[in-house]
């Protein structure tokens, strides 16, 4: 694999641990996310603190490497308790603050980092501590897994502390189907078979699109942690999903609708028999992002949601003014 590709993917996986750390997030209240359960001498707001500290020292090295020269990495000792006490310095903060600190930390880390040279970027540099060497990529892979671990703890935290809020994540993925639906019937049959809402497809396209997507879902959410050999060297792109929807292009509306029901009803069954340990699995999505299970079906509602749009183009909805009283 060439530096380029290996650079490419770095900054792939730092976009991806961190939008599951933050789907981690989801729905939790401000009592809840400063709660101390369990036996925990972290809260998930002291967790999203300890993550940001992290994040804080990654931007330092890349600063200094790109001002300085050198990295100036800490010693895993002093790392550790930069870590601890900027974990009790935020004790105070509500969660909200500390989500924009570690976004903005963030931000910071990749303005500085997309900006090097592969030489900076993957050169070896020492730790003066241990006398081991390392490069800013491996500070940036260590991130990555980093978000995934705490990611994965502060799902489980939610899970034993009964925090996982699962019917806010059944609604998501009851509603967005119901108003995707509900589009539909704002649009005259003709609409449905001629007018072009995402790209070259047409409504219908876009219903196919999304039953061969309600079928791929009920597979893996039933094998999420699974082989899944059927997924094996697959690539769910751009020549896959034409595939899928030229396969239901002889389907009547009446069928993809009908289809689309009940994929849905059994999606939601299937859901609903699933404990909040095996929601709350990690294993990797079909595309082979890493994620909880509850985190792939929320991805799959905003599938839905995003074409949904797509035939609102055509009939805006309604909204509705309040009245004055």
């Amino acid at each position: 694999m060439s530096e380029h590709s290996n650079r490419q993917q770095l900054f792939e996986d730092l976009t991806n641990a961190r939008r599951e750390l933050m789907r981690s997030l989801l729905f939790l209240s401000e009592p809840e996310a400063v709660a101390y359960e369990g036996g925990n001498d972290w809260c998930v707001r002291d967790v999203i603190s300890h993550v940001t500290a992290r994040e804080c020292r990654a931007l330092a090295a890349a600063q200094h490497l790109v001002e300085e020269g050198d990295p100036h990495f800490p010693g895993p000792l002093e790392e550790r308790e930069f870590r601890k006490a900027a974990a009790r310095r935020r004790r105070e903060f509500a969660l909200a603050e500390v989500i924009d600190e570690l976004e903005g930390a963030r931000r910071q880390v990749l303005r500085y980092t997309r900006k090097m040279h592969n030489n900076e970027l993957y050169g070896a540099y020492p730790v003066r501590v241990t006398g081991e060497s390392k490069s800013v990529a491996d500070v940036l892979h260590r991130l990555v897994e980093h978000d995934y671990r705490h990611a994965a703890e502060i799902w489980r935290q939610r899970t034993e502390n009964g925090m996982l809020h699962r019917l806010e994540f059944r609604f998501i993925v009851n509603d967005e189907r119901h108003r995707f639906l509900n589009a539909l019937n704002n649009m005259s049959e003709q609409e449905m078979l001629s007018a072009e809402v995402c790209g070259y497809w047409t409504a219908k396209d876009v219903m196919a699109h999304l039953l061969s997507w309600d079928e791929e879902t009920l597979r893996t959410v039933e094998e999420w942690t699974g082989e899944r050999a059927w997924q094996q060297g697959a690539h769910y792109d751009d020549e896959w999903n034409e595939y899928e929807v030229q396969q239901r292009a002889g389907m009547e509306l009446s069928e993809l609708i009908d289809g689309l029901s009940t994929s849905q009803r059994k999606l939601v069954n299937l859901m609903d028999q699933l404990t909040d340990q095996e929601l709350t699995a990690m294993a990797a999505a079909p595309w082979g992002e890493r994620m909880s299970l509850l985190s792939f079906l929320y991805e799959m509602a905003q599938h839905v949601a995003t074409h949904r749009a797509n035939l609102e183009t055509l009939h805006p909805p309604v909204r509705r003014s309040r009245k004055k009283r």
